[in-house]
């Protein structure tokens, strides 16, 4: 079963934002933007979700030597896009998070990365899932 894998972005809509000291103009996102992870050089289908505090992304072959405390832990993980283009990117975790999900609770690790929209560019936390 081939699953589509989408990045959800919070980070697109706070520069849409009109600032009226500046008199710049509103920019429209769509609900499904096309966004480039720059660490892989992959563009992906993003889902913008208003309503979200966090970015997540599906990562496959997570590998790292956590022991007890993963922060500042390097890390490898593989991103797919919807094209079966492939990359293998390397950081270091930031901090990680335990979620609920249907199959019980787990601990998914936040890391940096450098997003681009158009010509925004931005690096945010992600949580690998």
């Amino acid at each position: 079963m081939r699953f589509i894998k989408y990045l959800f972005l919070i980070f697109i809509i706070y520069p849409c934002c009109i600032h009226a000291e500046t008199g710049t103009q509103k920019r429209i996102v769509g609900a499904i933007e096309i966004v480039e992870i720059v660490e892989a050089n992959l563009t992906f289908k993003a889902r913008v979700d208003t309503g979200a505090k966090t970015c997540s992304i599906h990562a496959e072959d997570i590998r790292i030597d956590a022991g007890s405390n993963p922060k500042g832990k390097p890390i490898s993980f593989r991103v797919v896009n919807e094209s079966g283009q492939f990359r293998v990117i390397q950081s270091i975790v930031d901090s990680f998070v335990s979620v609920k999900t249907s199959e019980g609770k787990e601990f998914r690790y936040k890391v940096p990365l450098t997003v681009k929209w158009k010509d925004v560019t931005k690096t945010v936390l992600v949580t690998l899932n």
